[in-house]
């Protein structure tokens, strides 16, 4: 579930920065970009989870290290490509 929503995180992320280039209202996008970065979260959480709850030890010892540097580096891309639209046009607004 949790490569769905990133799949999708990405897709509403480049269609924030498509709309922002456009020139039409890209803002819902940013949202739903945003949202589903949470889900994405979420989801690998729950993943993590489960694997404490059925005692699988060795797979929370293999993915959890590497996980959690891809979900920082993940989180903070994402933020960072959102919210550069919206500086700009505060920018052009000013």
């Amino acid at each position: 579930m949790w490569i769905i929503f990133g799949i999708l995180t990405l897709i509403m992320t480049l269609l924030n920065l498509y709309m922002y280039n456009a020139g039409k209202n890209y803002h819902i996008f940013m949202v739903l970009s945003l949202f589903l970065m949470a889900l994405t979260l979420c989801a690998q959480y729950q993943m993590i989870a489960s694997w404490s709850l059925a005692g699988d030890w060795s797979a929370i010892a293999d993915v959890a290290p590497t996980l959690s540097m891809m979900l920082w580096i993940f989180v903070i891309g994402s933020f960072v490509v959102n919210v550069i639209p919206l500086l700009l046009s505060y920018r052009k607004n000013r």
